[in-house]
C-alpha cells in the first residue's frame, strides 16, 4: 500500500512543481516588463535638451550660393 500512495503523490507533487514553475515564469516575465517600462518612463519623463540646427539645415533661410 505505501507503493501505491508513493504513486498517488508523485503526480500531484510533479503538478505542484510544474505549477510553481510556471508561477515563477510569468513573475520573472512580469519583473522584466516591469524594468522596461521603468525605464522609459524615466528616460521620457526628462526634458528634451536644447537644440539648435546649422544654419544651413532652418527652414525659410534662403540658399546662399558658391561664388567661385
Amino acid at each position: 500500500m505505501a507503493q501505491n500512495n508513493d504513486d498517488k503523490t508523485k503526480p500531484a507533487a510533479e503538478e505542484i512543481n510544474e505549477r510553481l514553475q510556471d508561477a515563477i515564469d510569468g513573475l520573472r516575465k512580469d519583473v522584466t516588463r516591469v524594468e522596461v517600462w521603468a525605464t522609459a518612463l524615466g528616460t521620457f519623463s526628462k526634458p528634451v535638451p536644447d537644440y539648435q540646427p546649422d544654419e544651413k539645415h532652418r527652414l525659410g533661410v534662403a540658399l546662399q550660393k558658391d561664388k567661385k
